[in-house]
């Protein structure tokens, strides 16, 4: 069960939501653990044990934020995070990756926060483990994030209180979601998939290009449509959870990108591990170095393939360029830092798209004119009488522009309108097309 599902929309929320209403304040966090649980059992696929790893993750993390308040000490904060860390790295390398309980990055990410701000006394920990298990277990977080600071989502399981409006901007979200993830990002991934079924030595460059635009609008609507969804239940429930995405195509640089790119998970980067290591405050080695450890990490986190660590070491070789040459360059010149951040963007989602190296060199040189004999010097043409439009409303909607437009109009009755249209088509999509998984949901 995924939040683009039949039995989620229909069957899972409604019940969930009335029962979360109905009881008093006191009963919620009860409810919420229960329905969190139940959620994850269905989004499990028939890996139930999953259930029991979180629960048990929780229970430990608990305990152990107990103890930290106790003992303020580094080395058993060191104990708790290797334990977390080999867990992690056991599912992900030695379990086979598909093992790999759904969601497990995620909420060892947030479990993790929470130990480290107990130990640094940023917060008194949670008392309650009924509060503490609905904080780390909230559902519309659980899968794929947004991470939310510690104390903030301690503060809310204590305080929230859902309210009309909250609810109705809540369920907009929700479909906006819905929308960009099954209308777009399902449909516009069909181009990728036409490249990738008949090899990629046979298509054309114009075609290899429209490929990866494709697989890029796939990534980035897939994504920014659960989070937006992931926000919308949870302001329907009263919490406010954070944006994870701020428009990062317009981005001027690389490292802008990645300020606007799943903002959360940079931010918990930053915070963790980034600024423990000195962050930008000594030397111009020390900085680089830094930066290296930051990716390596964020490389290993997506997985242990090579394919990963290939994709991590460009852009951190980028975005050591622009901090010693040409940052300041780009930053002056909108036109030149857009060109540059999108066309370097699109390459480095190849190690992504395709992970054997062999097939990768491929694309490459498709994508630059080398290699391979085309079968059909015109496929860009067909392609394009299928997906253009999908295309140009991807380009058009990965802008600021559409975004402010909405914060204007959307408390109007013809805004209701149009998502209430929204609704109704994802439901016919969902209905008659297969079911497609969230793409971060195998990180």
């Amino acid at each position: 069960m995924q939040f683009n599902s039949i039995q989620f929309i229909f069957i899972f929320l409604p019940l969930f939501l009335a029962a979360y209403l109905v009881f008093p304040p006191k009963i919620r966090n009860v409810v919420l653990i229960l329905g969190s649980l139940v959620f994850y059992g269905f989004a499990s696929a028939g890996n139930y044990w999953w259930v029991a790893v979180l629960i048990a993750c929780t229970v430990m993390t608990y305990f152990a934020g107990l103890s930290l308040e106790k003992r303020h000490d580094k080395d058993l904060l060191t104990l708790y995070l290797a334990l977390m860390a080999a867990l992690l790295v056991f599912f992900k390398l030695f379990a086979g990756g598909r093992y790999l309980p759904s969601g497990m990055s995620f909420y060892l990410f947030q479990m993790a926060a929470y130990l480290i701000d107990t130990y640094r006394l940023k917060y008194t920990p949670e008392r309650s483990l009924l509060r503490f298990g609905a904080q780390m277990t909230f559902f519309p977080k659980l899968l794929s994030g947004p991470l939310m600071d510690p104390r903030q989502l301690q503060l809310q399981c204590k305080y929230c209180e859902p309210c009309y409006e909250d609810f109705h901007k809540g369920l907009q979200e929700l479909i906006l979601g819905l929308g960009l993830k099954v209308l777009l990002a399902n449909r516009v991934g069909g181009l990728w998939s036409l490249a990738s079924t008949g090899g990629y030595e046979t298509i054309s460059t114009p075609a290899a290009w429209m490929a990866l635009i494709a697989y890029t609008m796939q990534l980035y609507f897939d994504f920014y449509g659960y989070s937006l969804m992931a926000m919308g239940i949870g302001r329907m429930l009263g919490f406010d959870l954070p944006r994870n995405f701020d428009d990062p195509y317009a981005s001027k640089t690389v490292s802008e990108f990645y300020r606007r790119w799943h903002v959360s998970l940079g931010l918990w980067f930053r915070e963790y591990v980034y600024f423990p290591l000195g962050g930008s405050h000594r030397s111009s080695l020390r900085t680089i170095l830094n930066l290296a450890a930051v990716w390596l990490f964020t490389g290993l986190w997506h997985g242990v393939g090579g394919n990963y660590l290939l994709w991590a070491g460009f852009l951190c070789a980028l975005i050591i360029c622009e901090h010693v040459f040409y940052g300041k360059y780009l930053k002056k010149s909108r036109v030149l830092g857009h060109v540059y951040t999108v066309f370097v963007i699109l390459l480095s989602w190849v190690p992504f798209a395709v992970g054997d190296s062999a097939q990768m060199l491929i694309f490459l040189g498709r994508l630059f004119g080398i290699g391979g004999q085309v079968l059909n010097p015109q496929d860009y043409v067909m392609w394009g009488m299928d997906y253009a439009g999908l295309l140009a409303a991807g380009v058009l909607l990965a802008t600021p522009w559409p975004r402010k437009l909405w914060e204007r109009v959307r408390r109007s009755t013809a805004a209701d309108a149009a998502l209430l249209a929204v609704f109704w088509l994802v439901v016919y999509y969902i209905a008659t097309a297969a079911q497609d998984p969230f793409l971060y949901f195998q990180y």
